[in-house]
Formats: C-alpha cells, sequence, structure tokens
C-alpha cells in the first residue's frame, strides 16, 4: 500500500512506501472472520454448562431416590407404605433439606409362588423437580416376605 502526501501550494507531491495502515475493508473483513469463529465456540461452552448443571441436578436426584431407597429396604415389610406420599392425585413430598426436589412412592403387590399369596412388594421411587413438576428419575426395588 503507497501514500501521498501533496502540498496545496506547490504541486509536487511525495510518494511514502511502506505505510502500515489498514484499509476499513481489512478491517471489518478481520472482525467478520474472528466473529464467524468465535459464536461456535462460545455456542460450545454455553451447551457445555448447560450439560454440566443438567448432570449435577441428575446426581443428586439419583442419590436422593437411592437414599430413600436405602430408608424403605430397612422398614418392616408390612409398614413399607406407611406414611408416604402413595397417591398419584397427591403432591410429590418434598425432601427436608432438599426443597428443590420431591418424590413420590409407589408400592405394589404381586406372587413370588404363583399360588396367589402376595409375598413380594415393588417400591418405585421417582424424584420430581418442584418447581416444574418434571419427573427426573425413577428407581425401582423389591423386597419380599419370605415367612
Amino acid at each position: 500500500m503507497k501514500a501521498m502526501y501533496c502540498r496545496k501550494n506547490n504541486k509536487t507531491c511525495i510518494h511514502i512506501k511502506g505505510s502500515g495502515g489498514f484499509t476499513l475493508i481489512e478491517v471489518l473483513l478481520a472482525a467478520l472472520i474472528i466473529t464467524t469463529a468465535l459464536v461456535p465456540i462460545m455456542d460450545t461452552f454455553v451447551r457445555g454448562a448447560l450439560w454440566t448443571a443438567q448432570a449435577e441436578d441428575m446426581i443428586v436426584a439419583l442419590n436422593l431416590a437411592q437414599s430413600k431407597l436405602e430408608e424403605l429396604k430397612n422398614r418392616p415389610y408390612d409398614d413399607l407404605e406407611a406414611g408416604e406420599p402413595l397417591d398419584p392425585g397427591h403432591q410429590p413430598e418434598p425432601f427436608p433439606d432438599y426443597q428443590e426436589y420431591s418424590y413420590r412412592i409407589t408400592v405394589s403387590e404381586s406372587s413370588a409362588s404363583g399360588r396367589g399369596e402376595n409375598n413380594i412388594k415393588t417400591v418405585m421411587v421417582t424424584i420430581y423437580d418442584t418447581a416444574t413438576g418434571r419427573k427426573i428419575i425413577s428407581l425401582t426395588m423389591d423386597k419380599g416376605d419370605w415367612r
């Protein structure tokens, strides 16, 4: 790129070689290329942060469901469903230390022997997001009464 310097009074012009400036078009083109490259990279960071938050939510819900199943596993067979929100019409019960999560327990009985006597209870713990009511995870266990 060459620059030219001219005097008004004297009609002489001096050519200046190697003036290292950029034109407006070059600057705009460079900005466009950089923006085009950065948008997908920023989108990846945003999606990564969202996936991390969802994974954390899932891990907390999984641990709460496992904890509730362990608590139910230690109950006697006949007292398994006492005091839990079993009816699907009831609101899920919130966890005392994690108010943003709630749970519902479903208990069904079946027979393992085929003789008509109910001696297995299938217990399902479902964890919900309290604010949205969205189901996060469900865990199931079987508990038998082998008398």
